[in-house]
């Protein structure tokens, strides 16, 4: 028998257990609000894995104390399921068709900075990119003097290196092909910086779409990211309230402006006649997010259809995210798709997939 205590007790834990199942269902849920009109509330799919982990603690705390309470953490599991699988996928390893396309995608950071652009020749960068032998390149934060070098060796290396844009701004977004380029056109919409480029391809007999993204940025600097550091480790009341309503106010506000950047992207690829398609770059936003809900809906996303694990991109400042990502039509199957920590260089991790050119025929 129960004390009244032990109750009172239990049934505390429960409500608890029920409020975090509520907020993982809303972390959810915020992948369908658009930042444009609700920029603060769709930054709640952030929390999304927090609330995993502590339904999961839940889940073993009812295992070992009180069973009869456990269907709270599991039907919030169960209901949370596919973003789960969306967030931390798990595949069978997979090997690449013979002939299947290699499409890197990687946010080069400047090729590592000022330091590391003097270098040149020996930029780390430069020639993880030359040896990747990739049949797609796509490159954000493309700049300074190592970027003329990587074209030179480009071209060298047997690729297409596609005509500089006008977008009335510098360009950071560059692409390098073993095909051929039929055009080039910048994808119009209000940025500062970021752009989006999309390249038509010669690929046996069909036209393949890519569209190189570098998505708004959130754009934290140093200060901000050494104070969420500090939040980390020494969450102070006062300096935690401060941190977080900075870093929610800007990254809302990136958020909102990302969001019909999203969608534009979205009506280009609708009204393109190719005959298939291929979306990467640095779209700064999780797996649980307006973005990739919003690509997800008429794309696959490579890393969720052959990747393994949450399979975090970026590398610095304790922000545990995948904000890197390869998108491509349901005519088209990928292999293999990796985040690849072999390189530190720049503060992102390339993306690797590989594409079976096989299954092209009816984008939709």
């Amino acid at each position: 028998m129960l004390t009244k205590f032990t109750k009172m007790i239990l049934q505390m834990i429960a409500g608890a257990n029920i409020t975090s199942s509520l907020l993982l269902l809303l972390s959810c849920w915020s992948v369908y609000l658009v930042p444009e009109n609700w920029p603060r509330l769709s930054l709640f799919g952030l929390t999304f894995p927090f609330f995993v982990i502590v339904n999961l603690l839940f889940l073993f705390w009812w295992l070992i104390f009180y069973i009869r309470y456990v269907w709270i953490p599991v039907v919030a599991l169960l209901l949370s399921a596919p973003f789960i699988y969306d967030y931390a996928p798990v595949n069978l390893k997979s090997t690449p068709p013979e002939g299947a396309l290699k499409v890197l995608t990687y946010n080069v950071a400047f090729f590592g900075g000022s330091e590391e652009s003097k270098k040149k020749e020996e930029n780390a960068i430069l020639n993880y990119i030359v040896q990747s032998d990739a049949d797609i390149v796509c490159l954000q934060e493309a700049s300074g003097p190592v970027l003329s070098l990587l074209n030179e060796k480009m071209k060298q290396a047997g690729y297409y290196v596609p005509k500089v844009v006008d977008t009335g701004k510098e360009l950071l977004e560059h692409s390098y092909f073993k095909m051929p380029v039929l055009s080039v056109e910048p994808i119009k919409y209000d940025s500062k910086t970021n752009g989006s480029v999309a390249y038509h391809l010669l690929y046996e007999g069909d036209t393949l779409l890519v569209i190189n993204n570098h998505l708004e940025s959130n754009r934290l600097t140093a200060e901000d990211k050494s104070m969420y550091k500090s939040m980390i480790f020494d969450p102070q009341k006062e300096n935690m309230e401060n941190g977080i309503r900075l870093l929610m106010r800007k990254m809302a506000l990136a958020s909102e402006i990302r969001s019909p950047q999203v969608d534009i992207i979205q009506k280009y690829i609708k009204r393109d006649r190719s005959s298939a398609v291929i979306v990467c770059g640095d779209f700064n936003d999780s797996p649980i997010s307006y973005t990739c809900n919003r690509f997800g809906k008429n794309l696959v996303s490579s890393f969720v259809e052959s990747g393994n694990g949450p399979g975090f991109s970026y590398n610095k400042d304790l922000f545990y995210v995948r904000i890197d990502h390869i998108f491509h039509s349901k005519n088209l199957k990928s292999y293999a798709s990796q985040i690849d920590r072999s390189i530190k260089t720049s503060d992102h991790y390339p993306l690797i997939t590989y594409i079976d050119k096989d299954k092209m025929g009816t984008k939709d």
